[in-house]
């Protein structure tokens, strides 16, 4: 099966696309994308798949250069964004199954072979969305294909139902009252600036590394539709404690910063998570990606919520030498 893979420079076009891709996040959308080559500091490849003028799949890739080597990444390193890689663009009911395999190992192949024209690049690194699920035309291509895990909480059973499969301490800490006099609201730029300072802190504490910079959130914030990107706050007296940065599509929400330790003897990320889950719902979102599922602490605490355990996929294919050189570059961060 011929399919033709080209970059797309049009906004509007790519954003289209995305309608129609079952898998796409909100990091997809063209001006989310400009925002990262920017804090990355890579050149952005907006790539999609034709079958004809039929659009099949959309595939971002950013090329970045450290030194003498060059690396295509999606997502890009060093951001934080927990995923990104191709989706498959499905106008219609979709193809018999083995039309659509056909098509979408086409589809990887062509991408992969333009990166490899085009950038040939030293090391390949993608981690596709949730729901992404077959990532057979990678491995096919000599990636070594890894499982990642997130959790996802289904928001369309009701906030009744939902609140009655948490866990005893989960309920109690999102329905009890509190001698404190707090408020949670959606938060403005200087709150995701307050957000990102907190949360780095918090790394720095256990010595893990933050390499996200708080312009690049607010600048996320202001490129991006109204909704998109939205900070949430818990505020006691008045006062900032605790928040964060949650974004949005149309059907799925990511919980992406935040989840430091409050500044207040107060349940401060329950309530913000128990506070958004409702306004979401409410908005039509019919799940929320809490993540983090892949360290045991994190996870510990996100599975009180009765998440469903959700694959996703890192394919990663290096040469030795830049491999030995990304594991000595993964320690010393």
């Amino acid at each position: 099966m011929s399919i033709e893979v080209r970059p797309v420079e049009d906004d509007d076009a790519w954003d289209g696309y995305l309608a129609h891709a079952r898998t796409a996040t909100p990091f997809h959308r063209a001006a989310a994308l400009d925002v990262l080559a920017s804090a990355a500091d890579a050149r952005l490849h907006r790539l999609a798949g034709f079958k004809g003028q039929e659009p099949v799949g959309v595939f971002p890739v950013f090329e970045v250069d450290r030194g003498p080597v060059t690396g295509a990444f999606s997502p890009p390193p060093d951001l934080k964004v927990p995923y990104l890689g191709p989706s498959l663009v499905v106008r219609g009911d979709p193809p018999k199954r083995r039309r659509l395999d056909r098509q979408h190992h086409a589809f990887i192949e062509a991408a992969l072979d333009h990166l490899t024209e085009r950038v040939d690049p030293g090391l390949v690194q993608v981690r596709t969305p949730p729901g992404y699920d077959d990532v057979r035309a990678f491995s096919w291509r000599s990636h070594e294909v890894v499982p990642r895990y997130t959790y996802v909480v289904d928001l369309e059973r009701g906030t009744d139902d939902l609140l009655a499969s948490f866990s005893s301490d989960a309920r109690r800490n999102v329905t009890d009252e509190y001698d404190a006099s707090y408020s949670i609201r959606p938060g403005t730029p200087e709150d995701i600036r307050r957000i990102v300072a907190q949360t780095a802190a918090r790394h720095a504490a256990q010595d893990e590394p933050f390499p996200v910079d708080a312009d690049f959130v607010v600048d996320l914030h202001e490129a991006t539709d109204e909704g998109v990107v939205r900070p949430l706050v818990c505020r006691v007296d008045g006062e900032f404690a605790g928040g964060t940065v949650c974004l949005e599509g149309e059907t799925t929400a990511i919980r992406w910063l935040g989840s430091a330790t409050p500044s207040v003897d107060l349940p401060a990320n329950d309530l913000l998570d128990w506070t958004y889950c409702r306004a979401a719902a409410g908005r039509g979102v019919t799940a929320f990606d809490l993540a983090g599922a892949n360290t045991p602490r994190i996870a510990e605490y996100k599975a009180k919520f009765a998440p469903d355990l959700v694959p996703y996929y890192r394919a990663r294919n290096c040469s030795r030498t830049m491999d030995v050189a990304v594991s000595l570059y993964d320690k010393i961060r």
